[in-house]
């Protein structure tokens, strides 16, 4: 069966199953855009900090709150959706971010080179590993991947939000790599 697609004006989207995980109750987002953008991911990338991108690769890939994103120059994906609602808000607010970028294109730096300096074990080595469950994640390994996902902030961490002296060298290497911090 063919998935059911949504029209709206500048692109339509479709639902479909995860292939690899045929019982899942989520599914991935296929964005077909009206228009290619193939001359805004330079500039897209200016906008996305936490996002990997080689220029003349056709693709900016990042995560974004649990879904893995790639933005090619005349769609997008989306991974891990939960339902129609969820899927029309994430690409209407992908859709405005390239509105946003085609309207400040002047103002914009294009970068044409960025990649993530940062794993989840980077990030789980540099917190206290004290698996004390305060940021409502059983264990710091869970919490430092959920910060590499994008789905929690690194000050939602005790010790780190308490100290953050504590902790500069892990929050500097978050910020240069376009994650939120304290």
């Amino acid at each position: 069966m063919d998935p059911l697609t949504f029209e709206k004006p500048g692109y339509s989207f479709s639902l479909v199953n995860i292939d690899c995980l045929p019982h899942s109750t989520h599914f991935n987002v296929l964005m077909a855009l009206d228009a290619p953008i193939e001359s805004l991911l330079p500039y897209l990338v200016a906008c996305l900090p936490a996002c990997t991108y080689v220029h003349g690769s056709g693709v900016v890939q990042l995560m974004d709150r649990g879904h893995i994103v790639a933005i090619y120059p005349d769609r997008l994906t989306i991974t891990d959706v939960p339902d129609t609602t969820g899927a029309e808000a994430l690409c209407a607010e992908y859709f405005a971010l390239i509105e946003r970028v085609q309207r400040e294109l002047p103002r914009l730096t294009p970068v044409l080179r960025r990649q993530r300096s940062i794993s989840v074990l980077d990030i789980y080595r540099r917190l206290p590993q004290t698996n004390c469950g305060l940021c409502l994640l059983p264990t710091c390994f869970a919490f430092a991947a959920a910060v590499f996902r994008g789905e929690s902030v690194i000050g939602a961490c005790k010790p780190v939000e308490s100290t953050p002296s504590d902790f500069g060298e892990l929050i500097e290497i978050l910020q240069a790599n376009g994650y939120q911090t304290p």
